[in-house]
């Protein structure tokens, strides 16, 4: 009765978006998926609840248990998402690295829960300027970007905001937009993002450029269809995500794959999301050796040539 009711609550609130903050954007239609559950994820203020019921009916909730208190004006409901119910009992809402997650964003792995508050404190996440107020229990985009700059390195800056472009989330302009009040140095890592449908593809594609080698991303090879990375003209780079090379059946897809790329004359180094992230200095060691025999840059056999065309975002 009571998850009923609650479910009910949130479905009167007002719908909003992950980029309602954007002047660019629209807010998605009702019912969206982006809309009031997915934003909120459970935690609510009490002014958003007093916009859809009186202050009885509040009452009446937060003493049957279908919400409770988390602090002054914030209220959750049964089954609310950890991760929010502890930045607002914090003292602040989800943002800066956490919220883009929430969103469906790749983030860098983060051992803690960033929080930002509409007043400025040692212990809550900043952007350049000034705070800004608490619009939901998780920032939009936008404002979670501005705050994601100040607490990321570079690479993590990259990768975030590849996301954004690979899902569509925000555009070039847009991103510029946003970040219009960071520094010099933040507004010039715009100029490295590429095409990436993972993070740990614009880890590699970034430290791989870091030390001199041209590396090309999302390359559309014949036979091969698209490959994650190409090095030189030979060498390619498959980076298998945490999920999405699971299983029997993709296993073999890849190897496959692997099989007839190296049939036409490619150098082919299949790379796991934990090697990335833990065992980057191996990696790195077992392409230098490719390069070094410059078994990268090497022209395909004549009678195994492949058309190459790297793969445009829209």
């Amino acid at each position: 009765m009571f998850a009923g009711r609650i479910r009910s609550v949130f479905h009167r609130l007002p719908q909003l978006s992950p980029t309602a903050a954007n002047p660019y954007r629209r807010a998605d239609p009702p019912g969206s998926l982006t809309g009031m559950d997915n934003l909120h994820r459970g935690v609510v203020s009490r002014r958003t609840l007093m916009a859809t019921m009186s202050q009885t009916e509040l009452q009446r909730l937060v003493r049957t248990g279908a919400l409770r208190r988390l602090r002054r004006g914030w209220y959750a409901a049964d089954g609310a998402h950890p991760a929010v119910v502890s930045a607002v009992s914090a003292g602040g809402v989800l943002g800066c690295v956490s919220a883009p997650a929430l969103h469906g964003v790749w983030v860098p792995t983060t051992d803690r829960v960033h929080v930002r508050a509409a007043r400025a404190g040692g212990r809550f996440c900043r952007q350049h300027g000034r705070p800004e107020p608490e619009r939901a229990a998780v920032d939009d985009l936008p404002t979670a970007l501005r705050h994601a700059v100040r607490c990321l390195d570079d690479e993590g800056i990259v990768v975030v905001c590849d996301s954004l472009l690979h899902l569509k989330l925000l555009t070039p302009s847009e991103l510029e937009f946003e970040l219009r009040g960071a520094t010099a140095h933040v507004r010039a890592l715009l100029d490295r993002c590429d095409r990436a449908e993972s993070g740990t593809e614009t880890m590699v594609r970034l430290r791989l450029r870091r030390i001199g080698l041209r590396v090309t991303p999302q390359v559309w090879i014949d036979s091969l269809e698209r490959v994650d990375l190409l090095v030189g003209n030979r060498l390619i780079l498959e980076i298998d995500g945490r999920r999405y090379h699971e299983g029997p059946d993709r296993f073999e897809a890849d190897r496959q794959r692997d099989r007839r790329a190296i049939e036409l004359g490619y150098v082919v180094i299949r790379v796991s999301y934990r090697q990335v992230i833990h065992d980057w200095p191996s990696v790195e060691a077992a392409i230098m050796q490719v390069v070094r025999r410059r078994d990268h840059c090497g022209a395909l056999p004549k009678h195994r040539s492949a058309r190459r065309k790297r793969v445009e975002r829209r």
